[in-house]
């Protein structure tokens, strides 16, 4: 080979080699969200009346500071609801409100969150959420990205497990999860009783929809929980949270 078409391979060869290796410091990620409803529940003819498993799909819009997170909405699906018979109960279970945000700003280190509780819904503006994470040598892959493993012990003393992928630099992640060197593509609550795994990832997203929502009365979040604990209890061991579980 000669001198001269060593050097044009050079040159086409370290762009790819640029590219390979960008790092995405905006985007969209949809999160398939797991939840094993049977542990939640202590009563075993409701367990009969309940699949398993909830499935549904939840969202999250990021930029290097700042990320809004909320879920899907998403056609009724026929695993959501089970019966013994077609004149038997019909159990139908919705996991959270429908339009529930929570908003992060990690440069004003502010976290604002709207709650749907019933036909209403709430704003309130809480203290930036800290986790204290270890760092992990464990490794694998998810949806392409190569991700690193952190565990810390969540606000009710379960255990958490986070993947995150340093190449998507934002420090967000599920829920109020985040301040890891890189974006959370899987977490996992009290050992696969919640689980969020990254199913979509994307760089091309509305970014004025990344914002605080202000769609709800201003209230304080100890008078959004005394709210829940008067409606539907202190959610159990943990501080679970609540299952809302409808007949027909």
């Amino acid at each position: 080979m000669t001198p001269g078409k060593k050097l044009l391979l050079t040159v086409l060869f370290f762009p790819s080699l640029l590219a390979a290796h960008a790092q995405v410091k905006e985007g969209r990620v949809v999160y398939q969200r797991k939840v094993n409803m049977h542990r939640r529940l202590e009563d075993p003819s409701m367990k009969s009346m309940v699949p398993e498993f909830s499935i549904s799909k939840v969202e999250l819009l990021f930029s290097s500071d700042q990320s809004l997170w909320r879920n899907i909405k998403e056609e009724e699906d026929i695993r959501d609801q089970a019966g013994q018979d077609n004149n038997g109960p019909m159990i139908r279970m919705r996991f959270g409100g429908g339009d529930d945000q929570t908003y992060k700003n990690y440069s004003e280190e502010k976290m604002i969150q709207q709650r749907e509780m019933g036909p209403k819904k709430y704003i309130f503006e809480d203290s930036f959420p800290r986790q204290t994470w270890k760092l992990e040598a464990d490794t694998q892959t998810i949806h392409g990205h190569l991700c690193k493993k952190a565990a810390c012990k969540g606000q009710q003393g379960n255990a958490i497990v986070a993947w995150y992928a340093e190449d998507l630099q934002s420090p967000s992640g599920p829920e109020v999860y985040g301040g890891l060197p890189g974006l959370i593509l899987q977490l996992d609550s009290n050992d696969g009783e919640m689980v969020y795994t990254a199913v979509e990832i994307s760089g091309t997203f509305d970014r004025k929809l990344v914002q605080a929502p202000t769609d709800g009365k201003k209230i304080t979040r100890a008078a959004f929980k005394k709210m829940m604990e008067e409606q539907f209890g202190d959610g159990g061991p943990g501080g679970r949270p609540t299952i809302r579980i409808i007949r027909q």
